[in-house]
């Protein structure tokens, strides 16, 4: 029913994705195109397969997921969507990269639209659920599609384990137990670093699978 396209940008190997329907409706999830070449990138599996881009959706607002957001935004004439708790990730955004030597070409420092808690968003012939799973920042999202049992998880999770947390490990445990591992075990997690995943698949540190 969907289709999945990953794409590794930036200096920080981050994963971007197109979820594409079968009649083309199109979302861009967390876009970190940050040169010509990732964006052409984008733009040319777009054109070659006719899909039609309607939304960008955020997990978070970290300089990695974002560098490529304004760029989508204007290209394709689309609005941005994020959780408004990490409205404040977006006006760092650039400091941040630069403390990792990145310069983001296309500064992103508002979204179009925020959304609070775990609302279900409608672009198109696509729903998507959002889960507020706060830890890796706060604002931090999974957008889970129960109709193609798909999770995007951003920095939640990576590659069958935890991700990484900015509020300690505990919370992130935590929120990972109680919105993710409650999902069907043949949903496939992607996120935002390495590859993809089924929630089956997924291991707590030994001390917190009590």
């Amino acid at each position: 029913m969907f289709e999945v396209k990953r794409f590794v940008q930036n200096k920080m190997a981050e994963n971007s994705y197109l979820l594409s329907a079968r009649n083309g409706d199109t979302l861009l999830i967390d876009p970190g195109a940050n040169s010509k070449a990732e964006r052409d990138s984008i733009e040319n599996y777009i054109k070659g397969n006719s899909l039609n881009p309607l939304a960008i959706l955020l997990t978070h607002g970290h300089f990695d997921h974002i560098a490529g957001a304004a760029w989508a935004r204007d290209f394709y004439n689309i609005k941005t969507w994020m959780h408004i708790d990490d409205k404040e990730e977006l006006v760092i955004a650039a400091h941040a990269a630069s403390v990792y030597n990145v310069n983001m070409e296309y500064v992103f420092t508002e979204a179009d639209n925020y959304f609070d808690g775990e609302p279900v968003l409608k672009f198109g012939s696509v729903e998507v659920h959002v889960l507020h799973t706060p830890s890796h920042s706060k604002g931090s999202v999974c957008l889970y599609l129960p109709d193609g049992d798909i999770l995007f998880a951003g920095d939640t999770t990576y590659n069958g384990t935890i991700g990484y947390s900015n509020d300690g490990f505990a919370s992130l445990i935590k929120v990972i137990k109680e919105k993710i591992l409650t999902l069907p075990p043949s949903t496939m997690v992607y996120s935002g670093h390495g590859l993809p995943c089924m929630i089956s698949e997924l291991r707590l540190p030994s001390s917190a699978r009590r």
